[in-house]
């Protein structure tokens, strides 16, 4: 009775040890034409993956931010959602302030009649990515259709001719409709970097004032006012940027 008791320890002993480590199954392929048998090995699931990725994408859901959409004035967060291995939707908002790269190509903010300040607005993003791998949320590119609204707001002071302080409301926004080529990579397992370029077609609104003077016939004079003027155009624009992913299940 003792010796079955230790045989069966050491049996269930042996078993554990074996459960506890890394197996590499071997396998016979019955498939090849003269009958040979070939023999293949097969990995634990989270081990490297065929696209070169460290980690096993566990993590469905995403949270971004792009340091260099500041840049333009803009500070966005955005939500993806990891729809399956060859497309995620990525949506997000976000809060517009002086635009850098815009005063630097055209000084909008340079007027001789006043000067402006700029308020607080908004932007919106809608991205749909496509991977062609099937590696999404994985190193790996992609290809996107994308979608963004940034509306900026200012305020431009100023004196009219007969010696009023004034203030208006101005403001400009574009819409982007294009596409972008990205690259992701993943430096850990909870975080995405991710480098994007594209191309779209950018419409713009621009809101400004300017002062219109107008003949009075019944006193004889030029009367003149502050008055908004709208103007748009629709034209190419390059996308560009970079994004960070903080992952989470």
């Amino acid at each position: 009775m003792k010796r079955f008791i230790y045989i069966l320890i050491a049996v269930l002993a042996w078993s554990l040890s074996a459960d506890a480590q890394t197996v590499i199954v071997r396998k016979r392929d019955l498939n090849t034409a003269q009958g040979a048998g070939t023999i293949s090995t097969s990995m634990p699931s989270n081990s490297l993956s065929m696209g070169g990725s460290l980690y096993y994408s566990r993590y469905n859901h995403g949270i971004k931010l792009s340091p260099t959409a500041m840049l333009a004035g803009d500070i966005p967060i955005s939500y993806e959602h990891k729809v399956s291995d060859y497309m995620s939707v990525e949506a997000g908002i976000g809060v517009t302030t002086f635009n850098i790269t815009e005063e630097a190509i055209r000084g909008y903010s340079m007027r001789q009649d006043g000067q402006t300040q700029s308020k607080l607005g908004y932007s919106g993003n809608i991205n749909m990515k496509f991977f062609p791998e099937g590696n999404a949320f994985e190193d790996g590119y992609y290809i996107s259709y994308t979608m963004g609204h940034r509306n900026y707001a200012q305020d431009f002071y100023t004196t009219t001719p007969t010696g009023i302080d004034t203030t208006v409301n101005e403001g400009f926004n574009w819409t982007d409709f294009g596409f972008t080529v990205g690259y992701q990579s993943r430096p850990s397992e909870r975080m995405i970097v991710d480098w994007f370029i594209g191309g779209a077609i950018r419409q713009k609104q621009r809101r400004t004032s300017d002062y219109v003077e107008a003949f009075d016939p019944v006193s004889g004079i030029f009367t003149g006012e502050y008055q908004l003027i709208d103007s748009k155009n629709a034209a190419p624009a390059i996308l560009g940027g970079m994004k960070i992913s903080i992952l989470f299940r």
